[in-house]
C-alpha cells in the first residue's frame, strides 16, 4: 500500500510556520505526531493497524510521505502493547536521527520484561517485544540518540528559544508515590520459586506508571493524558499532577483525553484546570478491547462541559451476531442473539490540526473518516 492511498494532498499540506498535531487511534493502540516550528517532529507513542491484509504504522507512514529525515523527540508514555506496537519500525527507519528518546526506565521495568517473557506474552506471534524495543533504545544510544528517564517533572524539551519560538515539553507524571506502588504490585505477581505460577498483572496496574506529557509553545499549551488514571492517593494519577508544587500552568489549547475516554481516568478538577482560561479542543482515541468500548458515553458527556469540540478518531461499531452465523442453522445460534461483535473500520482515520503561531491563531481542524466530530 502507497503513501497515497492512505493520505490525500490535503492531510499531507505542511507548512514549517504552522504547529501540526495529528493523532491516529484506530481501535487498539494510539500515536500522536507533532511538528514545533523551530524544534521539528516528533512522536509520542506508536500502533499499526492493518489495511486491507497489509499492517502498517500510520505514523511513520506519515512522516515518510513528509520526507522527514530526524526526530527531535521520540516517546513512550508507558509500556502497553497498544501504546508501543509498531515502535520497532520507527527505530529502525530513524536509527541515528533520534534526538531524545523518552521511556519509562526506572525499577520494575526489566523486570516487568521478564514477566512478560514468562507469561509467554512478549513472544506471542504477531505481538511485537518490549524486550525488543529496550535492546534497541540502546542501540539508538550507541548511535547518537539521548535516552530520558520520564518521571514526574522530566524536563524532555528544555525552556529555551528553538529559532524564533520559546519551547517546552515536561512529563507530568509517574510521581515516585506511582513507581513504588507500582513495584509493589509487579513483584507480588512474580514468584520467587520458579516453578510456582504466575498471577496475572492488571492491566491498570501499568497505567500506574504512565507518563502524561506538557507541552507549550510560546503561549500555548497542550497536553496528551496517555493512559494517566484516577488514583485515592493524593500523591498518585491525576491528584498527583493537581498536588504537584511545581505543577506549569495546566490551561490548554489541546488536550488529548487520558486513557480513552475511560470513567477511571475521568477527574473533574483537572477538566476545571484545564479549561481554566478557555474551553480546549479535545481528542479521544478508541479502545476496542474491552467488555465496555471506550470512550465512554457519560465520561464523554461529563468532559463535553469543559471542552470546546471533542473528536474521535475512529469509528467502532457493533455487528448483530445474525449476520456473523447467517450460514448456520438457526438450532446453533440459539442463546447468541444477545453477543456483541465489535467490527473495526477496514480504512484509517485520523484527526490533523494545524495552529498558527501568533497570539490569536487561526486553528484547522481536518478529519479522515472514519474519524468523526463528537
Amino acid at each position: 500500500m502507497t503513501n497515497s492511498n492512505l493520505f490525500d494532498q490535503k492531510h499531507l499540506y505542511f507548512n514549517d510556520s504552522l504547529i501540526n498535531i495529528i493523532f491516529f487511534g484506530p481501535g487498539y493502540g494510539e500515536s500522536i505526531l507533532l511538528y514545533l516550528p523551530g524544534l521539528g517532529w516528533g512522536i509520542i507513542d506508536s500502533c499499526s493497524v492493518k489495511i486491507k491484509k497489509e499492517k502498517i504504522n500510520p505514523a511513520l507512514e506519515y512522516l515518510k510521505s513528509q520526507k522527514v529525515k530526524n526526530l527531535a523527540f521520540l516517546i513512550l508514555t508507558h509500556p502497553h502493547l497498544d501504546h508501543y506496537k509498531g515502535l520497532e519500525d520507527i527505530l529502525y527507519y530513524f536509527m541515528g536521527a533520534i534526538d531524545r528518546i523518552c521511556y519509562y526506565s526506572g525499577a520494575g521495568l526489566e523486570e516487568y520484561a521478564r514477566y512478560l517473557i514468562r507469561k509467554k506474552i512478549i513472544n506471542e506471534p504477531g505481538l511485537l517485544g518490549l524486550k525488543n524495543i529496550l535492546d534497541l533504545f540502546q542501540k539508538a544510544k550507541e548511535s547518537g540518540s539521548n535516552l530520558m528517564r520520564l518521571a514526574e517533572r522530566t524536563q524532555i524539551i528544555r525552556k529555551k528559544h528553538y529559532g524564533n519560538h520559546m519551547i517546552e515539553m515536561i512529563s507530568l507524571s509517574p510521581s515516585e508515590n506511582s513507581e513504588r506502588e507500582y513495584c509493589e504490585r509487579l513483584y507480588n505477581c512474580i514468584p520467587i520459586d520458579k516453578p510456582a505460577s504466575i498471577k496475572d498483572l492488571k492491566k491498570s496496574d501499568q497505567n500506574l506508571i504512565s507518563s502524561a506529557i506538557w507541552c507549550e509553545i510560546d503561549d500555548k499549551r497542550f497536553v496528551f493524558g496517555s493512559d494517566l488514571e484516577n488514583h485515592s492517593s493524593r500523591h498518585s494519577g491525576w491528584n498527583g499532577v493537581l498536588n504537584n508544587k511545581d505543577v506549569p500552568n495546566l490551561s490548554a489549547l489541546f488536550v488529548k483525553i487520558p486513557h480513552h475516554g475511560s470513567p477511571n481516568a475521568y477527574n473533574d478538577n483537572i477538566w476545571r484546570v484545564f479549561s481554566k482560561d478557555q474551553k480546549p479542543l479535545s481528542v479521544v482515541t478508541p479502545y476496542s478491547k474491552t467488555t465496555a468500548l471506550r470512550p465512554d458515553p457519560n465520561t464523554i458527556k461529563n468532559i463535553s462541559k469543559f471542552s470546546k469540540d471533542i473528536y474521535v478518531t475512529s469509528r467502532i461499531t457493533f455487528e448483530k451476531p445474525q449476520k456473523i452465523y447467517k450460514e448456520l442453522d438457526s438450532t446453533f445460534v440459539h442463546g447468541i442473539e444477545s453477543w456483541k461483535y465489535i467490527k473495526l473500520p477496514n480504512q484509517l482515520g485520523f484527526i490533523k490540526t494545524t495552529i498558527q503561531t501568533n497570539p490569536d491563531p487561526d486553528i484547522e481542524i481536518f478529519v479522515k473518516k472514519p474519524a468523526y466530530k463528537y
